[in-house]
This record gives structure tokens, sequence and C-alpha cells, in this order.
């Protein structure tokens, strides 16, 4: 059964942090520009420093608040990258190639080097 509590609880963590994730992305996140490393150094300060500094913090503190934020900027971090931008583009290579086919239009290249003179 405790298993069971723990399963649950990492779940709904998840679940929350993803979707507070995607509620600031929308709203707050795209709107300010920053320094992707920037990011990445305030996400491992977040991560590793309240450890450090504060070893008799509340139990609730170290489970849900630390690793929420780091998971948001850890987010926030690879959507700066790119790395969260792959999935919006279809996979097949031949669904891309026929719509790139049909799109684009060949044209030769002039070369006024080869004009005879007429005499």
């Amino acid at each position: 059964m405790e298993t069971f509590k723990l399963i649950l609880g990492i779940l709904l963590f998840s679940i929350v942090a993803l979707i507070a994730y995607g509620v600031l992305r929308k709203y707050v996140l795209d709107k300010i520009k920053v320094n992707k490393w920037i990011i990445l150094i305030i996400a491992l300060a977040v991560f590793i420093v309240p450890t450090l500094l504060w070893p008799t913090m509340p139990g609730y503190v170290a489970r849900y608040i630390i690793p929420g934020i780091f998971v948001i900027l850890f987010l926030w971090f690879m959507d700066l990258s790119g790395f969260l931008k792959h999935y919006d583009k279809p996979q097949d290579k031949s669904y891309n190639q026929y719509n790139k086919s049909n799109n684009t239009v060949i044209k030769p290249k002039a070369k006024p080097n080869r004009v005879k003179k007429k005499k």
C-alpha cells in the first residue's frame, strides 16, 4: 500500500508540474528573452543549493516545491535549446519529400557567356 501511495504521488506531481509548465510557457515564459545557459545554471542551483543551505527543511518542500521548480526550469531550458520542437514536425520522410517536390520549381541558370555573336 505504501508503494502505491508513492507511485500515485509521483504521478500526480508529474501531471501538476507539466500543467504548470504548459500554462507558464503560454503566458509568461514565451515573453521572457533569456540566455538558455543562465536558465540551466539557475535550475542546477535550485536543485543543489537548498540542500546545502537548509538541511532541516520540511518534507513537502524537499519533495514537491524544489523538484517542481527544477523541472519547470529544466523544461524551459530544453524548450530554449530546441529539444522540444522536433515533435511538432511530421516524422515521415516520404510525406515531406512529396510535399517539397510539388511546391518547388527548378529553373535553369542563365549562362551569358555561351551566347554566340552573330556577324
